[in-house]
């Protein structure tokens, strides 16, 4: 495998530079008259503590930036930088930094991007936190304090394109993304609690795709059928308006064949400025013992098939593995502060992590060979092998140009003895869609 080392180190420095950094310390007002932390050493500190192991926190994000910058500084004066609300606004604005370039990959290519322009998944993740913060971050009936995670990801790539840092009690109806982000043909994936119809019309007046569950109890009403028992075709011709889909198949009714139907749904929420009928497709596929699996999409009949929707939905589960890879990896679940403040700059600083890993990913191997199992390298080993080699990393980042040269192929040869993957046929759901493609 061929590593080009000398787009490394400035792939790096591009994604968090250091003079973009200490202006925008002075833009939220992080850097004040007397400065004696600064702000893009203080990022980098944060971020690669993130890599430590057991309980990364203000301790070793102080160690971090004695390496990095040589000086020696205090325990309360450092700890002091995470209780500010302009060390949050820093943290967040040098995550939309570094992902930005990400919302339009040059050259990228991959199985579906002759379909889309990309395809986006939009999830939350929840961690428990400090009761002593339940004022701040509200909980569910669950836990006292909880905070959520909106998370927004290319799967092609799996790359953070976005993200949000909100109270655990909010509902994810609520959470969303702004639709000018996304490039028109966008393919958007998300689960039933981001579901209302009044957004899937907005989706759709953005020139993007969606492919979501239905809620549990909708009850949209048939108005052309694709493929359905003759039972309801007879019936939709003695009631040619349309017929509700609960008078033809109960919720709870178990089926062996699938459904394909065109519906209607109204918007009933109050938010809702647009109460007309919107007309959208409805697949309802048999899952395990039969239970009734509804999905609502706007993509073309004729080109995807009820089997290859259920598989490109699949595809929502890698936002699972990324979250995962957060919790494990970027100790995003380890939060070890009662401050309202150091417990946001922690989870911004393992989504900055999470960046970081992704560059080194692209430079050790293209976006394009990022396909599912069957690439020689996944991105969720780079970072756990960023780990393990992370000291080298930072040596070759902050030391002049001849010691980054010298220890780059240490670097690189150590990351990739634990990141190949030596089984390449394992199947997942790319390798089961592509035969079902039109």
């Amino acid at each position: 495998m061929r590593v080009d080392y000398a787009t490394l180190i400035p792939a790096l420095k591009r994604l968090l530079p250091e003079e973009e950094l200490d202006d925008l310390g002075r833009t939220v007002a992080f850097i004040k008259r007397l400065r004696e932390v600064t702000a893009s050493w203080f990022v980098w500190a944060v971020v690669l503590s993130r890599y430590g192991h057991g309980r990364p926190g203000f301790e070793q994000a102080r160690d971090w930036y004695t390496t990095l910058t040589g000086t020696t500084v205090w325990p309360r004066p450092f700890q002091m930088r995470f209780k500010q609300a302009e060390a949050v606004r820093l943290f967040q604005r040098a995550f939309d930094q570094a992902v930005t370039p990400w919302w339009e990959v040059p050259g990228r290519r991959h199985p579906l991007a002759r379909r889309f322009a990309d395809v986006v998944v939009v999830d939350t993740t929840v961690m428990q936190i400090s009761d002593a913060l339940r004022r701040v971050f509200w909980g569910t009936r669950l836990s006292a304090a909880e905070i959520k995670v909106l998370v927004t990801m290319s799967v092609f790539g799996s790359l953070p394109l976005a993200a949000d840092v909100v109270p655990g009690y909010q509902h994810d109806m609520t959470l969303f993304p702004s639709m000018g982000r996304f490039r028109s043909g966008t393919l958007l994936l998300f689960d039933k609690g981001f579901v209302a119809y009044e957004r899937l019309r907005a989706i759709g007046a953005a020139s993007l795709h969606y492919l979501c569950p239905m809620r549990l109890n909708g009850n949209p009403r048939i108005v052309a059928v694709h493929r359905a028992p003759a039972r309801v075709r007879r019936a939709l011709r003695a009631h040619p308006d349309g017929i509700w889909l609960r008078d033809v198949l109960p919720p709870a009714k178990r089926i062996r064949t699938t459904w394909d139907l065109e519906v209607t749904v109204r918007p009933i929420t109050k938010a809702a400025t647009d109460t007309t009928p919107l007309r959208t497709r409805l697949i309802i596929v048999a899952g395990p013992q039969g239970r009734q699996r509804p999905y609502l999409t706007d993509l073309s009949v004729t080109q995807w098939t009820p089997d290859a929707l259920r598989e490109l939905y699949r595809l929502r589960w890698q936002v699972e593995l990324l979250f995962k890879e957060l919790k494990q990896e970027l100790n995003l679940e380890v939060l070890p502060t009662k401050d309202p403040h150091a417990v946001q700059i922690f989870v911004w600083a393992s989504l900055i992590a999470l960046a970081v890993s992704r560059t080194v990913s692209a430079c050790v191997q293209p976006w394009r060979l990022y396909v599912g199992l069957a690439g020689h390298l996944r991105p969720k080993l780079v970072t756990r092998a960023l780990r393990a080699t992370i000291r080298l990393l930072a040596a070759a980042l902050t030391g002049p140009r001849r010691v980054a040269r010298l220890l780059l192929p240490h670097f690189v040869s150590e990351l990739l003895r634990d990141v190949c993957s030596t089984d390449t046929r394992r199947p997942d759901s790319f390798s089961r869609l592509k035969p079902l493609l039109a």
